[in-house]
């Protein structure tokens, strides 16, 4: 069978397949069963016959903080897709006025490494929703696609024995939407430039160097995805039933 790495959508344009990458502890990860995505309350009608009824997506996590959702919109209800919201973050980067000057100076790896740890109880929360395979095939999104979603499908991938190549090579996949989910970004929520502007100059794109930062800091720190999920409250027969439903 031929597997798809891209869905191409008319709404979402970084709308991904997890699935085909081979694990150390054997096997690879399923096709079609868990998906990351750019905002899904983009999604057309047209889009709505792909997901639905050709993957036939059940689930959806929702990564945006609440005000996101209340600006931008959120997943039709029409579709018929259970949607969990499971906001990282309280608010949004760029509502913040007076943004922290040391957390602005950081590396896009240490960026990172602060939001999975000021966010890390609910991004364990959303790590035991993705992965519960009574709910696949699955969804998981924020705005782009590619911050929180990046992190939240590191540590999934991680937790299963991907490679580290293949784990930067998926956050760096991004890279090629990267120009038009910069313009949908800003044409929603304009004042995402005025942070933008702070931070490092790469932070709309993809760059291998931000996830593969951000895997060294969590094998110092935590001594790998397995440390950091259980930390913040991933239960190990989560864990182990993510492994044993996730790999083939």
């Amino acid at each position: 069978m031929n597997h798809q790495r891209r869905i191409p959508l008319d709404g979402c344009v970084n709308f991904r397949d997890l699935g085909g990458y081979a694990s150390t502890l054997g096997g690879t990860t399923k096709w079609g069963v868990l998906f990351r995505a750019d905002s899904m309350h983009r999604l057309s009608p047209a889009d709505g016959t792909v997901v639905i009824g050709r993957l036939g997506i059940r689930t959806a996590v929702d990564l945006r903080a609440s005000d996101e959702r209340e600006r931008v919109g959120v997943l039709d209800p029409t579709l018929g897709i259970v949607e969990h919201h499971i906001g990282t973050t309280d608010r949004a980067m760029h509502t913040y006025e007076r943004p922290d000057p040391d957390l602005m100076s950081r590396s896009f790896g240490q960026l990172y490494e602060n939001m999975i740890s000021s966010g890390g109880e609910r991004f364990a929360a959303a790590v035991e929703l993705v992965a519960d395979p009574d709910r696949w095939p699955t969804a998981f999104f924020c705005m782009a696609g590619k911050d929180r979603t990046g992190c939240l499908a590191a540590m999934i991938l991680g937790l299963v024995g991907v490679d580290r190549q293949d784990i930067v090579g998926d956050y760096a996949a991004t890279a090629p939407a990267a120009p038009l989910i910069r313009e949908r970004g800003l044409a929603e929520l304009p004042d995402m430039a005025k942070v933008w502007e702070k931070l490092p100059d790469d932070i709309t794109t993809a760059p291998i160097s931000a996830m593969s930062d951000l895997l060294d800091i969590v094998d110092v720190r935590w001594s790998g995805p397995e440390g950091y999920a259980l930390e913040f409250g991933v239960k190990p027969q989560t864990i182990e039933r993510l492994r044993e439903s996730f790999l083939v």
